[in-house]
């Protein structure tokens, strides 16, 4: 799923605001599996991913953020099509999982353009490719 999103401050105003958020903002579900999708303010995309994120980076509103789909991500990063990397790093060790820039095809270079840490103890990175 792509969405628009931001840091917000307060750990319980996040999950408040979060989903009244999440039910109202437009969501477009990538998927080649799905023949339809039933919430609220959602629509399917089952190809010509590439054409669909590029018109949706040049329409007004908010960044595109995906949220929960590390294959899409990783799909989207494989096309050069992430020019923001808005990464939460948490203080857990799982040891196990899917590697988030796996099957890069090419080095890509990232500046640190903001950087956060939070109470839970999780810091927020924030990179721009370079040339973006």
């Amino acid at each position: 799923m792509v969405w628009n999103f931001e840091y917000i401050e307060d750990d319980k105003h996040v999950v408040r605001c979060g989903t009244e958020w999440i039910e109202n903002v437009e969501k477009i579900v990538c998927s080649t599996t799905l023949e339809s999708v039933e919430w609220n303010n959602s629509r399917l995309v089952k190809e010509n991913i590439k054409e669909e994120i590029e018109t949706l980076k040049q329409q007004s509103g908010g960044d595109l953020v995906i949220l929960g789909s590390p294959r899409l991500a990783q799909h989207l990063m494989q096309l050069g099509l992430v020019d923001v990397y808005k990464i939460t790093v948490s203080p857990v060790l799982v040891g196990s999982g899917l590697r988030l820039f796996e099957g890069l095809g090419e080095k890509v270079n990232l500046r640190l353009v903001e950087n956060k840490t939070f109470d839970s103890g999780a810091s927020g990175l924030i990179y721009h490719t370079i040339g973006s």
